[in-house]
């Protein structure tokens, strides 16, 4: 009996451990990720890869199969967080300013993992893997720095697949979770809303003009636009999360800014909540006496999920995996700058849950204590190969 992709991605397990706790060390921010990017570069160079920088520090990768066919673009994202690791491990990120805290890490592991695996079955392959290492995914758009630097050309790319880690959640490790309706995740912008009054002595607040007060009514103002402006039937959020204004107990502030996020999946539903956004603080200003400033940044659009190649895919996942250990997901509000690749070609999004609250990993993504189980690294690796396996045969010349 043959052996199966996932049996040949756990025989994987202490090398993958090592990938993982190696670059959970060398932890980098943004674009340039000279140490990540050269520690990818010599591992994919030891499998018989020749791998190449495309853009500032992203890494590619082609494997031409043994008979021509289309080809197929597997992505993960290489960039750690602007944040220290609260956790005891002794792997732990050694920067106080650097932690790979959305476990890009993993995502990079499993990946090389796939493509160790792929390189093993390149007489199999009828066509080509490109594998896709991209910095700058938290809140850089490195992905669409690596397709203006020609990542989708030189051989043109049919169809994309990326995965993410899931933690602190419900699903047990080592289950794949795909939105097969279309939306997977949503678009992403960001906003400052600065607001300019008149400084006074706070015993004196008819001489200026109050900047707290504009910013706590303009904040107020902003919830009625999801609350009476937008369908219910549409999802969106609109998240103020910080607000700044003020240094002393006694003296009102001239000027002061909030910053926040919104987060939808129609195009419509976010163009029309950025306009409400800005008339409603430019008005709010005006009506007590000053004026603001609002401006958009790190737009990102949904990414959406192909439905036939979704549908597709995740067969394979799930003839690969079983259906006890697969699921349905999304959509999520969460954003990604694979919408960058989703909207130039077929392109499918999925999430491996790598540690329960009920397993003992109780953090999500972004938390300084966010910790996953190792032993799902395999099943990522596994569920890479399988899907550019089956895609690649089903469309062989």
């Amino acid at each position: 009996m043959p052996v199966s992709l996932i049996q040949e991605a756990r025989s994987l397990q202490p090398q993958l451990n090592r990938w993982y706790q190696d670059l959970h060390q060398i932890p980098e921010v943004g674009l340039d990720l000279p140490q990540t990017s050269a520690y990818v570069l010599r591992e994919l160079a030891a499998m018989g890869y020749e791998p190449q920088v495309v853009g500032t520090s992203g890494v590619c990768a082609l494997l031409s199969g043994s008979r021509p066919g289309p080809t197929l673009l597997l992505r993960a994202d290489m960039d750690a967080l602007p944040m220290e690791e609260i956790n005891d491990l002794p792997f732990r990120s050694p920067r106080k300013d650097a932690a790979h805290m959305c476990g890009h890490d993993s995502h990079m592991t499993m990946l090389l993992g796939a493509a160790k695996l792929l390189m093993e079955h390149r007489s199999q392959l009828a066509g080509n893997v490109k594998f896709m290492f991209q910095p700058g995914e938290e809140g850089f758009n490195g992905a669409l720095e690596m397709i203006q630097a020609g990542i989708l050309e030189n051989p043109p790319v049919d169809a994309a697949m990326a995965l993410h880690c899931l933690c602190g959640d419900h699903h047990p490790s080592g289950t794949m979770l795909c939105a097969l309706d279309g939306p997977a995740k949503a678009s992403a912008d960001s906003m400052v809303i600065r607001v300019y009054g008149k400084g006074s002595h706070g015993a004196t607040p008819e001489q200026g003009v109050d900047v707290l007060n504009i910013l706590c009514h303009i904040h107020s103002g902003l919830q009625t636009i999801l609350e009476r402006e937008i369908s219910p039937f549409e999802q969106a959020v609109l998240s103020i999360c910080q607000i700044h204004a003020g240094t002393a107990a006694n003296i009102l502030p001239a000027e002061g800014f909030m910053e926040g996020t919104l987060r939808t999946f129609n195009e419509e539903t976010r163009s029309t909540a950025k306009k409400r956004i800005q008339e409603i603080a430019e008005g709010t200003a005006a009506l007590f006496g000053g004026r603001c400033e609002v401006q958009f940044h790190d737009g990102l659009l949904p990414t959406l999920n192909n439905q036939a190649l979704a549908a597709e895919m995740f067969s394979y996942v799930r003839e690969l995996l079983g259906e006890e250990h697969t699921g349905t997901i999304g959509p999520v509000m969460g954003a990604e700058d694979f919408s960058e690749v989703s909207t130039r070609i077929p392109a499918v999004y999925m999430d491996l849950a790598c540690g329960s609250v009920e397993e003992g990993y109780c953090y999500g993504v972004h938390s300084p204590y966010f910790r996953l189980n190792q032993e799902a690294l395999p099943v990522g690796v596994a569920s890479f190969a399988e899907c550019a396996m089956r895609y690649l045969e089903k469309r062989q010349a």
